[in-house]
Formats: structure tokens, C-alpha cells, sequence
């Protein structure tokens, strides 16, 4: 009785503990942080990235949690800064490459590969999806913006 009642908390938990979120509105890594929310912008601590142009790792120990998702900063001055305005630091399209949201996709937005423009991040799959970006960011970010609103909520899968 105590194997089947642990077996049907194991399996419901996934369940409990879901990301707020509806079907990849956020990209993510698989798997959970230990703040029990999956972990976005593959850890890069995003106001080392838009405030010095620096895509290096956070750590767990200064660790956020907002709309569902753990974003990781390498000190406590970055994660206030975060906190007061994460508006400020969150990127654009759900943290997905925004080049293939102007085109209808979700491709993986990887941190090494971005943009500040207009004080808005900006994430990329490549160097190639990037430099396609900055051919004319104004209009492909406008055409991403739109998409977004239509796809957001879209599977990944099912694009």
C-alpha cells in the first residue's frame, strides 16, 4: 500500500509541479531547477548580458523564478536589478530565436548569439539566423512581434 500510494505521488507531481505557463511560451531547458521550475536562457545570466555585452553562466544560488521560469545571475546585484525590473531584462519572443519567429518557427535562442537593440534582448539559434536578424532588425523584429502573438502559445512541435 505504501509503494502504490509513493508510485501515485510520483507520478501526479509533474502535474504539481508545471510551469505556469501554456506549451513553450518560454524556451527552456528539460528538466527542472532547484527552484523546481524549469531553467531558461540556458542559465546566462541576462543582466550581465544586457547591461556588459557578457554571456556568462549565473549560479543556482542567485536564482529568480518569474512566470514559471528559473533564470540564474552571478550575484545579488544582478538578481535585485532583475527582480525591480525584469521587463528590462527578459528577452524578446520567450527567450526563442527571434529570427525564426519572423519566419513561423521556435527555434532555440542561444545567449552567445544576441542582440540589444532599442534596450530590447534579443536571442538567436546561430551566427547565420543573427546576421539574417540584422539585415533589417527593425522590420524583422517587427514581423517577429506579430508572429509571436499568434504562435506564443503554440507547441513547439506543432509549428
Amino acid at each position: 500500500m505504501k509503494s502504490l500510494v509513493l508510485t501515485t505521488l510520483i507520478a501526479t507531481l509533474p502535474l504539481i509541479a508545471a510551469p505556469a505557463f501554456a506549451a513553450d511560451e518560454i524556451n527552456v531547458s528539460n528538466g527542472i531547477s532547484a527552484a523546481g521550475a524549469p531553467l531558461a536562457a540556458h542559465g546566462v545570466d541576462l543582466v550581465a548580458l544586457v547591461n556588459n555585452g557578457n554571456p556568462v553562466d549565473g549560479f543556482a544560488t542567485h536564482s529568480a523564478t518569474f512566470d514559471g521560469a528559473s533564470y540564474y545571475f552571478t550575484s545579488a546585484a544582478n538578481l535585485e536589478a532583475f527582480e525591480a525590473n525584469p521587463a528590462a531584462y527578459l528577452p524578446q519572443h520567450g527567450g526563442f530565436c527571434s529570427f525564426g519567429v519572423s519566419v513561423g518557427k521556435k527555434f532555440d535562442g542561444d545567449p552567445d548569439q544576441y542582440l540589444v537593440a532599442d534596450g530590447k534582448l534579443y536571442l538567436f539559434l546561430n551566427a547565420d539566423t543573427r546576421a539574417a536578424f540584422l539585415e533589417d532588425v527593425s522590420a524583422t523584429s517587427e514581423t517577429a512581434d506579430n508572429l509571436w502573438s499568434k504562435i506564443k502559445s503554440i507547441a513547439v512541435g506543432e509549428l
